[in-house]
């Protein structure tokens, strides 16, 4: 016998050559470009800039910066951590490039120059900050950290001088000196640093340092120069101005407008620094020493270039911080977008702009996180004001209305919604907590157990404001010193008292009108046969009739709060003193618009053994 075999199906290896067919397509990089954020405009193409082919990349993460960037007073930040968890997520993920898509209007100084440090020290170089569509103060300042800048059009970029902003007095220069030594340094030299980076790695001079300090500053006067033989354009001040063009007239159109209300004096020469800046003046000493940066690619300028450079324009007058828009920063050789024949600027204005640009097959956003964004949106005053008045509200007619449940439920809600964000960013610590917990409680106890307004109220809504305002303040900034932590306490106390006016204009509302609102009228549970919601309102809406001294029975237990029926008519009541059994009778000790307070006359009889039959 032969030995027996099976005969394959030839449908096994036509499936098996489907198979390896179907992996090897899947294996193969698509060329396909990512969706758009917006719609792209195919009749003007974004082309590369020639010159740059470090540039292009095959995987391009998109990592957004949008809103004001928060910051605690350690220096803690929401937004800084999750640019942190974004941009380790990209280079985890092999991304070739990183783009920083930037909308916002900065914010604090320590969380800004954490982004631009992580920036820096980013293991994947092609950094690319897109400015879509504004990159003011700490904004412009995270743009200038990274390696090329692409804008949309049109854009706002610049005025990075530090300011104080409160909710009276809204945004001002700050004039202290002690406070501008404080936070200019770290800012001129992030700047800086960030011109001399760029610089170094395209060996040639091209982002101005005086023109970057000019950001900052409100009071450099700077003139944008070229080289007639090499090329080189640089911004001078006005000492070099004289040097190379002397008795020419140092007047003209100014190309850059500074911004608005942040004009200062005049000051002198400071070496490393644009003359006659007063602000820079204050911190000549950290200029001048330069310490721990790279070298400077600066021409020095001296009597014998004169004749050998062409001014260009005249970039800033020194009446305020820089602002620059998109053609400004091609201008100024800040931005590397395209520019069309007509000398326009070649917009990137979506995501498949940013992959053209990039000639790139993959590219991914990385949005914040919903608890992240709901964070942010937790902490800004508003909200939190609005928070605080639904407390108040639902805490009032907790309060005043004793067993409805819902109102209080809805207290507790909003109080956690308003404390537990603030801890999360270290703007409030366990001490505050307990601070408006005890107030709360001891504010109970002047209700329901020791009526009259006497010390328990009083130091209640002590501890209660207190605890309220400093959620505001950050951990560290019980004593506020600086102009920041001022600027916070103010910022809560403001808040706290439009939230409690806001409140106090709803209770009256709610006291006034609770018959007819359907929502409370909704909300109280009654007995079977028990007239609906009318009775159980009284109290709340300010019945006259019911006066110290008149009597009544208790319908439910009082523990204190309970029903009694006084004349025919169920009210909402409290017990004075003690517990009052149900059935007992009562009398009137207190009374207010908000409140009945009653005090035992007798128990009910007490039910004895049947001596019948």
């Amino acid at each position: 016998m032969g030995t027996p075999h099976r005969t394959i199906p030839w449908r096994l290896p036509v499936a098996m050559g489907l198979l390896l067919i179907a992996l090897a397509a899947l294996l193969a990089p698509a060329q396909t470009t990512p969706p758009a954020s917006g719609p792209a405009n195919p009749a003007t193409p974004v082309p590369m800039v020639p010159g740059v082919a470090a540039r292009q990349a095959t995987n391009v993460a998109i990592i957004t910066i949008h809103g004001e960037i928060d910051e605690s007073s350690d220096g803690s930040s929401v937004m800084a951590t999750s640019v942190q968890r974004r941009l380790d997520l990209a280079v985890r993920s092999g991304a070739d490039a990183i783009v920083f898509d930037i909308d916002t209007p900065g914010g604090g100084v320590r969380a800004v120059l954490r982004i631009s440090s992580m920036i820096k020290q980013c293991p994947v170089r092609n950094t690319v900050a897109w400015i879509n569509t504004q990159a003011i103060s700490g904004g412009a300042i995270i743009a200038l950290a990274c390696r090329e800048i692409i804008v949309n059009d049109p854009v706002i970029f610049g005025d990075a001088m530090p300011v104080a902003a409160d909710p009276i007095r809204g945004v001002s220069p700050i004039d202290n000196e002690q406070i501008l030594k404080k936070l200019l340094p770290p800012l001129v030299a992030d700047v800086r640093d960030s011109a001399r980076r760029f610089n170094n790695s395209f060996g040639a001079y091209v982002r101005d340092e005086y023109l970057m300090q000019a950001l900052i500053a409100n009071d450099v006067e700077l003139w944008f120069v070229r080289n007639k033989d090499t090329g080189e354009r640089m911004c001078i001040d006005r000492a070099e101005f004289e040097l190379l063009f002397p008795g020419q007239t140092t007047t003209g159109p100014v190309r850059l407008a500074g911004a608005p209300g942040t004009s200062g004096p005049r000051g002198p020469t400071v070496e490393g620094a644009p003359a006659g800046s007063s602000k820079l003046a204050i911190i000549a000493d950290v200029l001048s020493a330069d310490q721990g940066q790279l070298a400077s690619s600066r021409p020095v300028l001296s009597s014998a270039d004169a004749g050998r450079w062409e001014v260009l324009a005249k970039a800033t007058d020194g009446t305020g911080a820089a602002v620059l828009g998109a053609e400004d920063m091609i201008f100024f050789g800040l931005a590397v977008n395209a520019v069309a024949p007509d000398g326009s600027v070649v917009p990137i204005r979506t995501d498949k702009d940013v992959a053209d640009f990039f000639q790139s097959t993959y590219l991914k956003r990385l949005d914040q996180n919903w608890s992240e964004g709901l964070v942010l949106f937790l902490t800004s005053f508003w909200v939190r004001g609005l928070i605080l008045a639904v407390f108040l509200i639902g805490l009032f007619v907790e309060m005043t209305h004793p067993g409805v449940s819902l109102p209080g439920f809805i207290a507790l809600i909003a109080l956690a919604a308003f404390i537990a964000p603030p801890m999360l960013i270290g703007m409030a610590s366990w001490w505050e907590v307990a601070a408006i917990l005890a107030g709360i409680a001891l504010i109970g106890i002047e209700i329901f157990v020791t009526p009259g307004f006497g010390v328990p109220g009083i130091l209640g809504l002590i501890l209660l404001f207190g605890g309220l305002v400093t959620t505001f303040i950050p951990q560290g900034g019980l004593f506020p010193t600086t102009q920041e932590a001022q600027s916070n306490l103010l910022q809560g106390m403001v808040t706290v008292v439009l939230a409690m006016v806001t409140a106090g204009a709803g209770f009256y509302v709610i006291a006034r009108h609770m018959r007819s609102i359907p929502f409370f009228r909704g909300m109280i549970l009654v007995d079977a046969g028990e007239e609906p919601v009318e009775p159980m309102l009284r109290a709340m809406a300010g019945d006259e009739d019911i006066g110290v001294g008149d009597e009544g029975e208790c319908v439910t237990p009082m523990r204190p709060a309970g029903r009694v029926i006084i004349d025919g008519r169920v009210v909402d009541a409290v017990a004075e003193f003690g517990y009052i059994p149900e059935n007992s009778r009562v009398r009137v000790v207190s009374a207010t618009p908000f409140r009945i307070g009653v005090e035992l006359i007798s128990e009910p009889p007490a039910s004895g053994p049947d001596t019948h039959g």
